[in-house]
């Protein structure tokens, strides 16, 4: 009878321990709940941070690369161009140059060169071809280089339509329909900074075929000829008549970059070509070095 009552005060005992349990076990599970949050969440914080990192690191990944366009103009000894500045640029990021803050091929840019070219298994002559050019650009895309294009910035009212604005210091013209380049073109300058006129001017003469007179120092030679120097195209500026200072073709295409004629503004025979046919007489011609044109409101960045 007395085991009977001794199993009841067991059996009654163990519910109770079932029903209420230990408060200090409750507490160690509510510390470690608590704890297996906190680490939750910490690692939710991490995972999130990491992916900051990531798509940082993604858009900095997507940086714009403005890849070089070879075309008619060979990038030489003595040749100035946009393209001869960003080139510096891009030789100064890669360890081959110190400075790039002109337009301008020089003795240095071209020793620059033909080590990048002789590093890179490209003939090493100095000459930036399609060969060296397709080189730059491969490795301005696996190593995430970029080389900015000029800008042009007005800070001055411009005229109305289109005009044309030749920087000397890049040997560039450009066409352009108010403030918006249309395009741009390489041309060849004045040997001397003075030769080629400076200032606000206009195109009042167009002549098809050209003659030479000879500059008063050579035989004059007829429009058309393979050896006039004019080219096939003249768009004359409004200085002296318009026959004396003017747009023209060349019979040297090799000229077209260069520091190298009397004073006039030497393009390819196709480019004058094309952009005779779309020019009018009377269309505002801009013409200054860097510093000249900044004064007409015209800032190259």
């Amino acid at each position: 009878m007395w085991q009977n009552g001794l199993i009841l005060v067991l059996s009654i005992i163990s519910s109770t321990m079932i029903a209420e349990p230990n408060q200090e076990i409750l507490n160690k599970v509510n510390i470690n709940t608590e704890e297996n949050i906190i680490e939750v969440q910490e690692e939710v914080e991490e995972t999130e941070e990491t992916e900051e990192v990531e798509e940082t690191e993604e858009i900095e990944e997507q940086k714009e690369i403005i890849k070089f366009v070879p075309d008619k103009l060979k990038i030489r000894e003595g040749i100035a161009s946009e393209d001869v500045i960003r080139i510096k640029r891009f030789l100064k990021e890669k360890g081959y140059m110190d400075m790039a803050s002109d337009y301008f091929y020089d003795g240095n840019t071209k020793s620059a060169i033909v080590k990048y070219q002789r590093d890179n298994g490209l003939s090493p002559d100095g000459i930036i071809g399609n060969h060296t050019y397709e080189k730059i650009n491969q490795d301005m895309e696996n190593n995430n280089i970029s080389i900015s294009e000029i800008e042009i910035e007005f800070t001055k009212d411009t005229p109305n339509g289109k005009f044309i604005i030749i920087n000397k210091d890049s040997n560039t013209l450009y066409h352009l329909n108010g403030k918006e380049i249309i395009k741009k073109y390489p041309v060849a300058t004045g040997k001397e900074p003075e030769y080629t006129p400076e200032g606000k001017f206009s195109i009042i003469v167009k002549y098809v075929n050209p003659a030479w007179g000879g500059a008063g120092r050579s035989k004059p030679i007829k429009g058309g000829a393979p050896n006039n120097p004019l080219g096939k195209r003249w768009m004359g500026l409004n200085i002296k008549g318009g026959g004396v200072y003017g747009i023209h073709g060349n019979s040297n295409e090799h000229s077209i970059g260069k520091y190298i004629s009397l004073g006039c503004i030497r393009m390819f025979n196709e480019d004058v070509e094309y952009l005779y046919n779309i020019v009018e007489k009377n269309t505002p011609v801009w013409i200054g070095s860097e510093e000249k044109l900044k004064s007409f409101g015209v800032v190259f960045k």
